[in-house]
């Protein structure tokens, strides 16, 4: 007999049971926690990197950019007009030789643009800061490469000269850059070669964020077209976007990317801020 209101025991078998049911959630729990936690910090890292975007992860406050060279004086409005997306700083290539990875470990774009420079100098990167600039974007960086920017690689022997037997990208950023400096038929490097010319950029790529909305410019058919100094370049990655010569039956890569696992190269073949939304778009993008 048992007292009043106190339930019977369970048979042995049944506390057999129970306990193995107990122990057996407490496994599988055990067993879901670091699955768990390599979701979480997988879509924190995708988050972080801009492969997708989880809106309560945040992602508001401005970029940190770099910008190596001397932009032009339209790029360098819209920059002052972008504050809200990036906050940014201008430095010349020759200043970043020492330690160049940790330098640019502070930022999250790097915009390389010495279109407007007046010498092959001006146009040149290190093999040091090339080999940063490779590492950065493999580590989840963003770069955006303007026109001939980095096609000469200074470090000659002659102080502020230039490595004679190098022109265009790849001896230099390795496959970073998406687009190639050919030789034309005479035999002349087309990254050395500037086009102008009046045309359009059309887009080409119907699902890029950086032409969202956007699928020519200038936008209004009864605009002019665009004065336009490009390059007859070889893309190598994702044609984003091109140039039309309304002059001449002739077109030219306008926007190209080379996406890695988590870091973007984007390359564009004019001044970027020729383009005002599709600049934007990009800023929007990569941050």
């Amino acid at each position: 007999m048992y007292p009043e209101g106190e339930p019977a025991p369970l048979p042995a078998s049944d506390y057999g049971y129970e306990n193995d049911i107990k122990s057996k959630i407490t496994r599988n729990l055990e067993g879901l926690i670091p699955l768990i936690l390599i979701i979480i910090i997988a879509a924190f890292l995708g988050h972080r990197f801009g492969v997708w975007n989880i809106p309560f992860l945040g992602g508001s406050e401005p970029a940190q950019m770099l910008v190596i060279g001397d932009p032009s004086v339209n790029m360098m409005v819209l920059l002052d007009q972008d504050k809200d997306l990036t906050y940014y700083r201008i430095r010349d290539a020759a200043s970043l030789n020492v330690a160049p990875e940790e330098q640019l470990a502070q930022y999250d774009i790097v915009l390389l643009d010495q279109h407007m420079g007046q010498t092959a100098y001006e146009h040149s990167v290190s093999r040091q800061l090339g080999e940063a600039l490779e590492n950065f974007v493999r580590t989840g960086g963003k770069l955006v490469t303007v026109m001939d920017s980095g096609i000469y690689r200074s470090g000659g022997i002659y102080g502020t000269s230039i490595a004679s037997d190098i022109i265009g990208w790849k001896a230099t950023f390795g496959d970073t850059i998406p687009v190639e400096c050919i030789r034309s038929s005479a035999d002349i490097p087309t990254c050395t070669a500037p086009i102008h010319l009046r045309g359009r950029v059309y887009r080409e790529d119907f699902d890029h964020k950086l032409m969202q909305g956007i699928e020519v410019a200038p936008a209004d058919p009864r605009a002019p077209a665009i004065d336009l100094l490009t390059y007859d370049i070889k893309p190598t990655g994702n044609q984003i976007a091109y140039i039309k010569n309304v002059v001449t039956p002739s077109y030219y890569p306008a926007i190209v990317e080379k996406r890695l696992i988590i870091g973007k190269s984007i390359y564009f073949n004019y001044d970027p801020a020729t383009t005002p939304g599709v600049w934007q778009n990009t800023l929007e993008y990569l941050r």
